[in-house]
């Protein structure tokens, strides 16, 4: 229900998140920490939650100048305070049925270790994952945390200069290496993720700013492009509707901007804020800035002209005003400059974003403008061309006139840069860009399949079911009242019948004499399993079972299940059976592995929520050994995820593929491959992080037993159909068993024998045939309906 209202009120959940904020800021973080200054940018992440980054000076906070090892420990002394990364029960595990600790009114809860236990390991420790921070390092295959976890723990709080960084970082005293800094005053006052870390330097500032709340998106591709993407998609029965809602659906779902962000703008909230006024400022030649025409009816934005021209028109009053003094500390907004004032002393200069940045460096073409800007900044003029002209003297360049300046004047600094210093950029990464997987690449038959007429189930609009001629003209009350089950009314009919039905993983009981009746490889399998479990070894087994159609392996798995079951005595099965799909799960009286391991139907893999990962440890608690079937259409991306999925599940065997668990790959690689995944036995070069991992769970499966006798069809009467079944599946069909199989063609058969498949299950190769067939035998049922009246009529 939650998700659902947050999907439905994304406005509701902006204004909050924006409300909210602004009066912790106000309310607890500037009373808490004292602060004079500050700076937020509201962003949205992936999901499309609503995230913001901070910056906030401190009065009274220790200096930044940590060169001196003194002052580094007077810092991290002040610091450890304020800032920690202590777990207060490191070892903590959910217990069952315990609330969430974030659903409480603070107000009212009592400020408890248990309370801020609950907190922390709920939302302040780190997680890493392929998806969020794992990323290569530059030059090696080496894949680590981009956030540096899991960080040394540590009894005390200290400065440290970490490998590849030009600063220093501050590490609050850790007794767990996955705890992200906190503050328990924050933590507890917001209820949510929070981090916190006191800055060391300008450059780390530098570095946050460029690394993570100056990040760009991903481009969006242009609509031109979009189109290009969904043409092959477009139904050719109402091509431009096809293609509209085709286009909106991928505006919708997958632009950029999530609900909130979208409400956030709408709602008229700021997407960054500060204590101080920001005012751009053109450091181009006179000559080439525009005049600036912004009628907004703000204080300072209601300008008609150009900041720089109104200060070259300036009154004679202020004659001797500079124009960074100008810019930075006086309210101009007034038409007539002999009304001009100050700001008081209690309100902060303006900052000044200064464009274009030109280059500081003596050697740098750029550098005669990078002195022009300086001289324009800290000398009082009224013409462009003055600024050469110092103390009576012109000079030739501003360069020359600059380096007159800077030898004899002393000026207030205008944060433009100085002479020849070094640019402050941040630091290189030390990691690779993330890597965004690229549209799935189709086999050639897939994208043949995509190119035929994409037929709709019926010939008719879709949004004429109910009101066709057919639809009105039926009889419907021989209906009415049969489905008046109060489940249906109610909306938890299926939940009903769940419960009516659970699922349980026993199979029929059969007799130990069946064992008998397998063949020598099916035999093979049967003893290996169960002669692990009778002498209880906690050996692994990996073990692949291979067989075409008709070779006994559901039959060897219901006979090893039952027996299995059989020597688990009063406890739950040992044996759990798994397969990709519904249809395939419910031939061995399974499960699919989705369901079971609630692995994602898209691409995106996730850690388990504690609740989750202890449900399923639960489920799975006594099982020691699972069938996976139709191996041919798991992909190395789904057994990644297996692999990954099981590791969690079984956290004491975390360091084995599988949890330690014993697997059982059975399937034939000469069915159905796997849509849109590369198949198990894929050799090529590898990309994804995800395959790469489950080809390496895939190579540790060393062991296979091949099921070579066709059990199903058995008799020599059968014997020519079983080798018509085997020349197919390797592509090698005979002349002989052409011959035979073309005796079974419909055209060839009588009305008498066609008559006997009227209730077979048909396949076709094109939704054409389908519709055709289906149109067909709803024609028949009207005509068979029509026929039984008139024959009571008569």
């Amino acid at each position: 229900m939650s998700s659902k209202l947050l999907r439905d009120n994304p406005h509701i959940a902006a204004w909050h998140f924006y409300r909210r904020f602004g009066l912790f800021r106000d309310i607890v973080l500037k009373q808490k920490f004292n602060v004079t200054d500050y700076w937020n940018r509201y962003e949205w992440q992936g999901r499309g939650s609503s995230h913001c980054h901070g910056l906030f000076w401190m009065d009274g906070a220790p200096s930044v100048d940590l060169e001196n090892e003194h002052l580094r420990k007077e810092f991290a002394r002040i610091w450890r305070f304020h800032v920690t990364a202590f777990n207060p029960e490191p070892a903590r595990v959910r217990q069952q049925g315990e609330g969430n600790p974030l659903a409480v009114n603070p107000l009212q809860h009592p400020l408890t270790f248990q309370w801020l236990s609950q907190v922390l390991n709920r939302c302040q420790r780190h997680h890493c994952s392929e998806t969020y921070c794992l990323r290569k390092k530059k030059g090696s295959e080496e894949i680590s945390c981009r956030f540096f976890f899991p960080r040394d723990t540590r009894d005390t709080a200290d400065v440290v200069r970490r490998q590849g960084q030009s600063y220093f970082s501050f590490e609050a005293a850790r007794n767990d290496s996955l705890m992200n800094h906190y503050n328990r005053c924050l933590s507890l006052g917001w209820l949510a993720n929070i981090d916190i870390s006191p800055c060391t330097s300008l450059q780390a500032v530098i570095n946050y700013a460029a690394k993570y709340c100056s990040k760009m998106e991903k481009r969006t591709d242009s609509y031109a492009s979009m189109g290009r993407q969904i043409l092959p998609y477009v139904s050719h029965q109402n091509p431009l509707l096809s293609f509209a809602s085709r286009l909106m659906n991928k505006l919708l779902t997958e632009r950029d901007f999530s609900g909130q962000e979208i409400c956030h703008v709408l709602l008229n909230c700021e997407l960054q804020e500060g204590t101080r006024v920001i005012r751009a400022v053109d450091c181009r030649p006179y000559e080439q800035q525009g005049r600036s025409l912004r009628l907004q009816g703000d204080h300072d934005d209601a300008e008609v002209v150009g900041i720089y021209e109104k200060y070259l028109s300036r009154p004679p009053l202020h004659e001797e005003l500079t124009y960074l003094d100008f810019l930075a500390n006086w309210n101009t907004s007034k038409r007539d400059g002999r009304k001009w004032t100050r700001w008081s002393r209690q309100a902060k200069p303006r900052v000044l974003y200064y464009f274009p940045r030109y280059k500081s460096n003596h050697q740098h073409h750029q550098y005669d403008d990078f002195c022009r800007v300086k001289l324009m900044l800290a000398h009082p003029h009224r013409d462009p061309n003055e600024l050469r002209k110092i103390n009576g003297v012109e000079y030739n360049s501003y360069a020359s006139a600059a380096e007159f300046c800077y030898r004899n004047h002393r000026h207030p600094d205008d944060y433009y840069g100085t002479p020849n210093a070094e640019e402050r950029r941040p630091d290189p990464d030390e990691f690779e860009e993330e890597f965004h997987e690229p549209d799935l690449l189709e086999e050639d038959w897939l994208e043949l399949a995509r190119q035929l007429p994409d037929c709709p189930p019926s010939q008719e609009a879709i949004d004429l079911l109910g009101r066709r001629d057919i639809d009105i003209q039926y009889d419907w009350t021989p209906h009415v009242g049969r489905y008046a089950d109060p489940g249906i009314v109610q909306g938890d009919y299926w939940r009903q019948r769940i419960e009516q039905n659970r699922l349980h993983m026993d199979v029929e009981d059969m007799p130990l004499e069946v064992r008998d009746a397998l063949n020598p490889e099916q035999r093979i399998v049967y003893d290996t399993f169960i002669g692990h479990f009778q002498c209880g070894s906690e050996e692994q087994i990996l073990l692949h079972v291979d067989g075409g159609g008709g070779t006994g392996k559901s039959y060897m798995i219901k006979v090893l299940s039952s027996h299995l079951q059989r020597l688990a005595g009063n406890r739950p099965s040992p044996i759990w059976r798994a397969a990709p799909t519904g249809v395939a799960s419910n031939q061995i009286m399974g499960t699919t592995l989705h369901s079971l391991l609630r692995l994602p139907m898209d691409r995106a893999f996730t850690e388990l929520s504690p609740a989750d990962a202890n449900a399923i440890q639960k489920k799975l608690r006594d099982v020691r050994y699972l069938v996976i079937d139709e191996k041919s259409m798991l992909g190395l991306r789904q057994l990644s995820w297996i692999d990954k999925r099981l590791r969690q599940v079984f956290p004491a065997r975390a360091a084995e593929f599988f949890g330690g668990i014993s697997i059982i790959l059975v399937g034939d690689f000469f069915q159905l491959p796997p849509i849109a995944n590369k198949p198990l036995y894929f050799d090529g070069p590898l990309k994804d992080l995800h395959e790469v991992s489950g080809q390496t769970a895939y190579r540790a499966f060393n062991h296979t037993v091949f099921l070579k006798k066709v059990q199903r069809q058995q008799g020599d009467d059968q014997a020519g159909f079983r080798l018509a079944l085997e020349e197919l599946r390797g592509l090698k069909l005979s002349i002989e068993s052409w011959k035979l199989l073309s005796q079974r063609v419909q055209v060839k058969l009588n009305q008498r024998e066609e008559d006997t498949f009227d209730a077979a299950l048909r396949i076709y190769s094109k939704k054409a045939r389908v519709n055709e067939y289906q149109r067909s035998q709803q024609v028949k049922t009207r005509q068979a309906r029509a026929l039984a009246c008139l024959v009571l009529i008569t």
